[in-house]
């Protein structure tokens, strides 16, 4: 439940909540909140015009119209993207909440992203994708979660670059981010011993307890915490890097990602 800051309703979800502000509150909301509702107002009537032409093809052609109307979307580029993926997720397994976030945590959209320190792939998208991906990030509409994965394909010493990464987190949740990129832009020009993964973070953040850093990693203090995201990708049928989901749907072509969350989720 949403519980109104302008009343005492409360409301099943933040789209209910931001029509109700439409109809009673718009003098009172500020210019981030009409923003909220003009995007609600467009996904409600974009909602209401999708039934009324199902419907009307439901009327007009039968079981004919539907598999013309099944095939029209196969064909659709976009709307393809989102299934393309495969099945979905259920968030709240993933236990976000104890993960590294990026963003507000009221943002409407959710991504989630598994990824491996040592896949080329998920260089390509820290470097090509994710920085269209903190527009989105940094105007308060998407929030980004990052998971681990220690694929056997790549480097044994993938799992210790995640192990010195949530060393970090343990210290510092903003500073893990400084680390997380650091580890992709050194991405196989490390050795990740011990004395390597905290020398990268000393150059790479500030205000951590070094000695603690590589002791944490000598001793793999936050192992359990990869193998809980292992565990969680195993659950959830994640096999290859970067594998991300939105708003629980798989998403196949990341390469769009920032253009995909624009057109489809806000």
């Amino acid at each position: 439940m949403v519980e109104c800051p302008f009343s005492d309703k409360e409301f099943d979800s933040k789209h209910e909540m931001y029509l109700y502000w439409a109809e009673n509150h718009m003098d009172e909301l500020n210019s981030h909140q009409k923003n909220k509702v003009k995007k609600a107002k467009r996904k409600e009537n974009e909602s209401q015009q999708a039934q009324l032409a199902w419907r009307k093809k439901m009327m007009m052609r039968g079981l004919a119209g539907l598999v013309v109307v099944f095939v029209v979307y196969l064909s659709a580029p976009a709307i393809a993207n989102l299934f393309a993926g495969g099945a979905s997720i259920d968030f709240d397994e993933l236990e976000l909440e104890n993960q590294p976030m990026l963003g507000d945590e009221d943002a409407d959209v959710t991504v989630v992203e598994f990824g491996d320190y040592l896949c080329p792939a998920c260089q390509s998208f820290e470097q090509q994708v994710k920085p269209e991906l903190m527009n989105l990030i940094d105007e308060g509409d998407v929030k980004f979660y990052y998971l681990d994965i220690t694929l056997p394909q790549f480097s044994p010493q993938n799992v210790q670059a995640s192990i010195a990464a949530q060393c970090v987190y343990e210290q510092d949740e903003d500073e893990f981010w400084n680390m997380h990129d650091a580890l992709y832009v050194n991405q196989g020009q490390i050795d990740y011993g011990s004395s390597s993964l905290v020398t990268l973070a000393e150059d790479s953040t500030e205000g951590l307890d070094y000695e603690e850093l590589e002791t944490c990693i000598e001793e793999e203090e936050t192992g359990d915490a990869v193998d809980r995201d292992n565990r969680f990708a195993d659950n959830n049928g994640v096999t290859s890097t970067p594998t991300v989901f939105v708003d629980g749907d798989r998403i196949a072509n990341w390469e769009e990602l920032a253009s995909l969350i624009e057109d489809n989720y806000l």
